[in-house]
């Protein structure tokens, strides 16, 4: 038993590319084909912090957000969110954003009183808009869709779009947009913060432009102030809707367990229950915006590490495992499989919990999937080097340990 000579170390290093072309060819097939559609999506849109949202995170110690009141509104027609918005406002509430697009005129009577009502308070209205799809040949997004005008007109419009669809895991959102017509516009939840704290507003725009943001999903919509819709249409007490008063209102569709629950604006977030084999979505946009609004409120950004030093990390990994890996091949040869399968085994719990301690206690989030892909991979990655490709290589042959 002896150290490695220094031969060793270039056996490592060619070890440790193919490692890496193994993993980079994997992803190139079997992420590329449909076959593996099912096996695909449930991979690629899941992440180790996941399993901190969802699992690990005690419901009842996460804090109560009581600057935001979310409304919930189902099937109501436009004369009675009208009423509705009238009601909310008549408390002074710090902004209400309706998360709701109004795009063409319908019934007269019913679109007459929500114009009126909206034209009445749109100093503290927000409406929802929608960015236009993405312009491949002119690279970027044209600009945005508002409700129809009889709504919208002199009232900030705000676009709730994110950044995945509705297949995929709601993590990041675009704070503010530049469309092609170099107009910039604020996601929703941006600008209902703004009108709650806009020093920290103008410090986020300051400090990330254009670029998106990880959310730091704080509960679903029962970390929140919740009232039904119907309740402050049918309430004759004033003192009920003291809640609103200079809060952040938020109009739309927040939950329903109704079998016919619609499926629109509804998407699959970090703290779905089912992390995996989701059948799903499990959180309505307007609860979404609710999280990134308390977020801001409170500055508490997830952090990341820039990915050129990730990659570092995951190659210095990679390789040091490779080089321990290959000397216990030549070593112990007959403890190899168990003494590797456990070193891999404690290494990966290390570095699971590793990442979730940084992730829980800092909000500094690593990606570090591809390294732990590589631990896995460089046990059998040894041996195939070893057994088939330097047999067949003559000035591979040397003697590398002692």
């Amino acid at each position: 038993m002896g150290l490695p000579r220094p031969t060793a170390y270039l056996h490592a290093a060619l070890i440790t590319g193919m490692v890496f072309l193994l993993i980079g060819f994997l992803d190139l097939v079997t992420f590329n084909s449909h076959y593996f559609a099912p096996f695909n999506n449930g991979i690629r849109d899941y992440e180790v912090t996941d399993i901190l949202f969802s699992q690990l995170r005690d419901p009842e110690q996460v804090k109560r957000e009581n600057r935001v009141v979310l409304v919930h509104v189902s099937k109501f027609d436009r004369s009675q969110i009208g009423e509705l918005l009238d009601r909310i406002a008549s408390q002074s509430p710090a902004v209400i954003g309706v998360d709701i697009l109004f795009p063409e005129p319908q019934e007269p009577a019913g679109d007459y009183v929500l114009a009126a009502s909206i034209a009445a308070h749109r100093d503290l209205i927000v409406l929802a808009a929608n960015l236009l799809p993405f312009d491949a040949d002119r690279a970027g997004i044209p600009g945005i869709r508002t409700s129809d005008s009889l709504f919208s007109a002199g009232v900030e419009s705000a676009y709730t779009n994110f950044l995945s669809g509705t297949d995929y895991t709601i993590r990041l959102f675009s704070p503010f947009i530049s469309t092609l017509n170099g107009e910039r516009h604020d996601a929703f939840a941006v600008a209902l913060a703004r009108r709650y704290t806009p020093e920290r507003v103008g410090k986020l725009a300051w400090r990330r432009g254009d670029r998106p943001l990880r959310i730091n999903y704080s509960g679903d919509y029962r970390g929140f102030l919740r009232v039904d819709g119907q309740t402050v249409l049918d309430s004759d007490d004033p003192e009920a809707l003291v809640v609103f008063r200079d809060r952040i209102v938020i109009v739309g569709f927040i939950d329903s367990r109704q079998p016919d629950a619609p499926m629109e604006d509804r998407y699959f977030t970090p703290l779905n229950p089912t992390y995996t084999g989701r059948s799903l979505p499990d959180m309505y946009g307007a609860v979404i915006h609710a999280n990134i609004v308390s977020m801001l409120l409170d500055g508490r950004y997830i952090y990341e590490l820039p990915n050129w030093l990730v990659t570092l990390m995951v190659i210095v990994f990679t390789y040091i495992n490779v080089v321990v890996i290959h000397w216990i091949y030549h070593n112990l040869p007959d403890s190899y499989h168990g003494v590797t399968r456990i070193m891999q085994l404690v290494e990966l719990f290390l570095l699971f919990f590793l990442v979730a301690l940084l992730f829980y206690y800092f909000r500094l989030k690593i990606d570090f999937t591809v390294g732990f892909l590589a631990l896995v991979v460089a046990y059998d990655m040894v041996m195939i080097y070893e057994s088939f490709i330097r047999k067949r290589i003559p000035y591979l042959n040397a003697s590398d340990h002692d």
